[in-house]
Order: structure tokens, then C-alpha cells, then sequence
């Protein structure tokens, strides 16, 4: 007789000790801790013929967004076809291959569907919501955790991550408020949700509230940093508060202990963070030492991959940084290769992506103007091809910085304004904001 997961849900095994792995399984990942492909590994060890941990795993793999992880992803498909399956598990296996093929678009949609017809399933609901974060959906990265918290009640197992997703959702369209109560609410359910951490952590960098946000996250890594996966993202948002204040060294001491402790890490989401935080840093003319080469040296396996267009902008800022000119060359002909492709990734790259990185080149090479201009012509549809809103500041960041090297007082002055305007407490906005009254006072 086949059992029911952690949530109710009918699973494909008949095997208790397959079951107690599978929902262990599905804590670890929706917890990011831990090391959920082993309790998937130990669930298939007790039940081979498994189909729904077979497709738990693939969907797991595909979405870290790594050609590294091409082989287990096919071999997890291939077994799982192979397997025990239930409507709701062919379904999840099929959302599972959309990704692994390509189609980033019909592979959200398809768990997005599973998770409406079935809302006790948080694993569904969780890889759509992924997939909504990876494709800039922000409506829906709201509204798929709304649905599905009609059919939890307060303080039933699972309530409070589907709180946790849609503050996430909630703060992504801008609404703070209620972001942040889901947010904290959720936490205090469950403090070593790193997700829901982070969703408040979000609240707090897109207002530039410094004195809530450095508190928020340093005060409760005790309970979300042990066995995190995800902790070095939750550093980086501390490492960018800091730097908000303008703590150059705090920011470099979170870097090498906390946001990236192993300077040879090859994870790509990591190296997503170091990137970004070290290209921060450049822009505020900030000593990096080598810590650009160290990074550059662990995309360098990805450089040619080009299977996603977010991905392959941050390899291009450390390449940039480093000094990497080859590098840099063989990831844009990559970009440029995939964008004359077909699908997902191709679209983003062909109208996001690719434009970015030239922008990007152009800032490194001291061309203001061109870099200006390419940034401001993409980022208000830069969420297509995925991040936060705190990660694509990035663009902005850069296109004022660029807009101030090169002299273009209004141009400089209006983005700072924009900046401050969204940003009334934030000292670095202030800061940039002066930089650029000054620079039209020079013109004047």
C-alpha cells in the first residue's frame, strides 16, 4: 500500500523506511540545510522504484542552473520514467525535463499547476517558486504562496515556509509592509528558515534600513546559518548593508569568512554572490586584492556553458575584474551563440543578458557613455531574465557610477535622485547623490 509524504500527500513507495527519508528529504530542501540529494539518495536506497524521489531529485538538480550537474540530472530522469509513478509524480518528472531541456517558462508553469491542484504540495509549490525567482515572475512569485496557504492552518507543519515564500513575493512587488510581517511571523516559527530570513532581509535592503537590517541578520545567525546552504547569500545581504554604510573592511571580512570561506568553491550561486559583491567594490574603487582571480578561476569551467543569461553576466564581472581579457571573449561569443538559439535562455540573453555584459565591458574599458546607455535601454525589463530586485541593483549601481566617471552630470544626478528617492535612509544613496550634485557644480 503506498504511504503519504509529510504533508498528506500520496507518494510511489510502500516502503516506511523509503518515506521517513523522502520527508527528511523535503525538510533539508525547503529549509536549504543540510544535504538533501543524500536523504533523496538514502530514500532510493530503500526503494529503488521511488518515482516521486527520482523526481524530486532531478527537479533539485536542474535548478541550480549548472551544466555541472547535466549528468545526475538525465540519470535521475532516466530512472524515474523508469519508476513507480502517480499522476502527481509524472507530472513533477515532466516539470523536471521542461528545465532540463530549455524551457525555464513551461517547466515553472507545469509545478506552478501541480501546486494549485495539489496545495499540500510544498515541493511543487517551492520549485515554482523558484522557477518564478530564476524567470523575473514577480506577481506570481506572490500569488502561487497565497493560494496555497488556503489549504494549511496556523502552526500546521509547512505553514509558515509558504508564509515565508510569499513575503518574498510580497516584497518583490513592493509591498514592504506585509512582506515584512509574513516575513518575521515565519521566523519566529521556524528561526532556522533562511528563506524567510532572507525575505525580511530583503525588506530592509530595498528601503536602506540599516539599523533594522544589520541586527536582523547578525543577531539570528545562530539559529540560520549552522548547516545552511543557502547562509552565504544571507552574508552577502549583510556584507551589502555594511557596504551601504560604507565599512569597506567589514565588507571584506564577511567576503572571506562567511560569503565565500572557500576561495576555491566551484558553485556557481556562490559565485553569483562573490561576484556581485566584488564588483560592488570595484565600482567604490575599493582594494580587492586577488580575491577577482579566485573567483574568475572558478567560472572559468562555466565560461562556454551559457545556459543562463543571469549567470553568465556575473562570470563576465569577474572575468572583467580580473583582468581576464580571453575569458571574457569566449563567455560574450557563448552569449552570443545562445542568444541566435532557441528558447528561454535565448530570449533572455538576446535582450538582457547580452546587452548587460557589453555594458559591462564597456565600463571596464572607461567607454561611460556606451555603458550608460546600454544599461538604461535594458534594465526596466532586467527581472526577465531573473535575481531580486537587490541583485539587479547591480545595474543601476553601475550605470550612475559610469554616469559619473563620464562626466554626465544630469544623467548622473537624476539616477542618484531616483536612488535617494527610493532609498531616503540609506547613506550610500546619500553619498552617491552628493558625488553627483558635486560633479554639476564642476559643470556649472
Amino acid at each position: 500500500m503506498f504511504l503519504k509524504d509529510r504533508y498528506g500527500n500520496p507518494a510511489s513507495t510502500a516502503s516506511s523506511a523509503a518515506m521517513a527519508k523522502y520527508d527528511e528529504a523535503l525538510e533539508l530542501i525547503r529549509l536549504y540545510r543540510g544535504d538533501p540529494i543524500a536523504a533523496l539518495d538514502a530514500a532510493l536506497a530503500e526503494d529503488p522504484d521511488f518515482g516521486g524521489a527520482w523526481a524530486a531529485r532531478a527537479g533539485l538538480l536542474v535548478q541550480q542552473t549548472d551544466a555541472a550537474y547535466a549528468e545526475e540530472t538525465a540519470r535521475s530522469l532516466r530512472a524515474g520514467a523508469a519508476a513507480n509513478l502517480n499522476d502527481r509524480d509524472r507530472k513533477h518528472l515532466q516539470a523536471a525535463t521542461d528545465w532540463a531541456e530549455g524551457r525555464y517558462q513551461e517547466g515553472t508553469m507545469r509545478y506552478a499547476r501541480v501546486s494549485q491542484d495539489n496545495p499540500r504540495d510544498l515541493l511543487a509549490l517551492q520549485y515554482a517558486h523558484v522557477g518564478c525567482f530564476f524567470l523575473g515572475l514577480q506577481s506570481e512569485l506572490r500569488d502561487w504562496p497565497l493560494q496555497a496557504l488556503r489549504a494549511f492552518k496556523r502552526g500546521e507543519d509547512g505553514f509558515s515556509f509558504i508564509q515565508g515564500m510569499a513575503a518574498f513575493g510580497l516584497e518583490e512587488c513592493g509591498d514592504y509592509a506585509r512582506a515584512d510581517i509574513y516575513g518575521r511571523q515565519a521566523v519566529e516559527a521556524d528561526p532556522r528558515d533562511g528563506w524567510s530570513v532572507h525575505a525580511v532581509a530583503h525588506v530592509n535592503e530595498m528601503r536602506g534600513d540599516l539599523e533594522a537590517g544589520i541586527p536582523w541578520l547578525a543577531d539570528n545567525a545562530q539559529h540560520w546559518a549552522p548547516e545552511s546552504g543557502f547562509a552565504y547569500h544571507n552574508w552577502w545581504h549583510l556584507a551589502l548593508l555594511y557596504l551601504d554604510r560604507g565599512d569597506i573592511a567589514q565588507v571584506l571580512d564577511l567576503y572571506d569568512q562567511k560569503v565565500r570561506p572557500n576561495a576555491d568553491s566551484s558553485v556557481l550561486l556562490e559565485g553569483i554572490d562573490a561576484s556581485a559583491l566584488l564588483w560592488r567594490l570595484k565600482l567604490e574603487g575599493a582594494d580587492v586584492g586577488n580575491r577577482f582571480e579566485k573567483v574568475a578561476d572558478a567560472w572559468s569551467g562555466a565560461s562556454e556553458d551559457a545556459i543562463y543569461a543571469f549567470n553568465d553576466l556575473h562570470a563576465i564581472m569577474a572575468f572583467l575584474g580580473a583582468g581576464r581579457t580571453a575569458d571574457v571573449e569566449r563567455t560574450l561569443k557563448a552569449m552570443r551563440n545562445a542568444a541566435a538559439d532557441s528558447g528561454d535562455n535565448a530570449y533572455m540573453t538576446r535582450k538582457i543578458g547580452l546587452p548587460l555584459a557589453e555594458a559591462f565591458v564597456a565600463f571596464d574599458a572607461g567607454r561611460y557613455g556606451e555603458c550608460v546607455e546600454k544599461i538604461v535601454a535594458t534594465r526596466g525589463i532586467a527581472q526577465r531574465f531573473g535575481g531580486s530586485h537587490a541583485q539587479r541593483d547591480i545595474l543601476s549601481l553601475t550605470a550612475l557610477h559610469a554616469a559619473i566617471r563620464g562626466g554626465f552630470g544630469s544623467t548622473a544626478e537624476a539616477l542618484a535622485a531616483e536612488r535617494l528617492a527610493h532609498k531616503p535612509q540609506s547613506p550610500w544613496a546619500g553619498r552617491l547623490a552628493r558625488q553627483a550634485r558635486a560633479l554639476n557644480r564642476v559643470d556649472a
